[in-house]
């Protein structure tokens, strides 16, 4: 049996952060939108293997098929247990494994392209939500794929009071404003905030 990963309340999972943002923005666009979100495997399932010579037993990260179903996301073609089509109130949203941003939609007339982390959901010693954001913002302005100037591009993380107090402090700042990121928090509940 595999072991569970996440214990409920430490940690939204970054599948998780990627998913709810891009159902928010399914629910903010018209019929016909699209989603497409980038998870990369790990993320859901850690698969048994060696490391530092301890052997780590399979451990499920994230529920993926059990989140898309309880948020109305309806298998249209797979190409394996959880990655492919999906519709969900005439939206298509599209999973896969690739390189690139994490989620890609629209926003009204807008392209989003997000980059999502993880995140502790209460203060965790040895845990830094600075370095999570350093991390993610880091990676959105080194993207080379960008695909044109029309692009918003966003930083998503679970919203919480250690990130927004963060991301307040960061958002302010005169060289974080030329890069014309902004910032999400995602809420367990769906919900997206933006900080600028």
């Amino acid at each position: 049996m595999p072991k569970r990963g996440k214990i409920p309340g430490t940690k939204m999972p970054e599948a998780e952060v990627t998913l709810r943002l891009a159902l928010w923005l399914l629910d903010r666009s018209g019929p016909e939108s699209y989603a497409e979100v980038a998870i990369d495997g790990a993320h859901v399932k850690i698969r048994p293997h060696e490391q530092a010579g301890r052997r780590i037993e399979e451990q499920t990260v994230f529920d993926i098929r059990a989140f898309l179903q309880a948020n109305g996301c309806t298998p249209k073609s797979l190409k394996d247990e959880w990655r492919g089509t999906y519709t969900r109130k005439d939206c298509n949203l599209t999973i896969s494994s690739v390189n690139g941003f994490d989620v890609r939609g629209k926003l009204g007339e807008k392209n989003i392209r997000a980059e999502c982390k993880a995140g502790p959901l209460q203060s965790i010693k040895g845990i830094s939500v600075r370095a999570i954001l350093a991390r993610a913002i880091g990676q959105v302005v080194t993207s080379e794929f960008a695909s044109s100037a029309d692009d918003e591009l966003w930083v998503a993380v679970p919203d919480t009071p250690a990130f927004e107090s963060v991301g307040v402090k960061i958002v302010k700042g005169r060289l974080f404003a030329k890069t014309g990121i902004r910032l999400a928090l995602v809420s367990e509940k769906g919900q997206v905030r933006l900080l600028n």
